[in-house]
């Protein structure tokens, strides 16, 4: 939705991106009944695809073959999303969105190395953007370590939440 703020797209273009959408919504439902892990992979490189491109306009904005973008003001809604700065300029909304990339990419190579009966890795929470930002994913040895360090972080913080209510 941010970047379709950044103009006004015609009937015919929003037409197209509905129709687009339900052809994939469908072509994606289809794939994950036959085989999750694959379409979790494929999301995974979708969304590293992603992260390459947002890193080329990152670099392209700061060094001037972008200028249109150098100081153009953030969409609101993109501030609001992003929880951004109100001076924020769209430089900041990429950053923003790479790093959303980079966790969805993170995630769903995890999600892809996963067996059926393996635990949600992510269930008490998600590793710092260190983690997500150097790594495409997981692999289950690794996830199932992340697991037991989260489910030891939380059976920590709570034996000190429960003496401070018992002091």
């Amino acid at each position: 939705m941010t970047f379709m703020t950044l103009r006004e797209s015609s009937i015919f273009f929003r037409a197209f991106i509905v129709l687009s959408q339900g052809v994939f919504a469908n072509a994606f439902f289809i794939g994950y009944l036959i085989s999750p892990p694959m379409m979790h992979r494929f999301v995974g490189a979708l969304e590293e695809e992603a992260t390459v491109t947002y890193t080329a306009l990152i670099d392209d904005i700061e060094n001037g073959r972008f200028p249109e973008w150098a100081d153009k003001p953030a969409p609101t809604i993109a501030i609001d999303y992003w929880r951004l700065q109100p001076n924020a300029n769209m430089l900041d909304v990429i950053y923003a969105v790479r790093s959303d990339e980079t966790t969805h990419r993170f995630v769903n190579h995890t999600f892809a190395n996963l067996k059926p009966n393996d635990i949600n890795p992510f269930a008490l929470g998600e590793p710092d953007m260190h983690v997500k930002g150097a790594k495409a994913g997981f692999t289950r040895e690794e996830a199932a370590l992340y697991l037991k360090a989260a489910q030891q972080a939380a059976d920590e913080a709570g034996t000190k939440t429960e003496a401070k209510i018992k002091a």
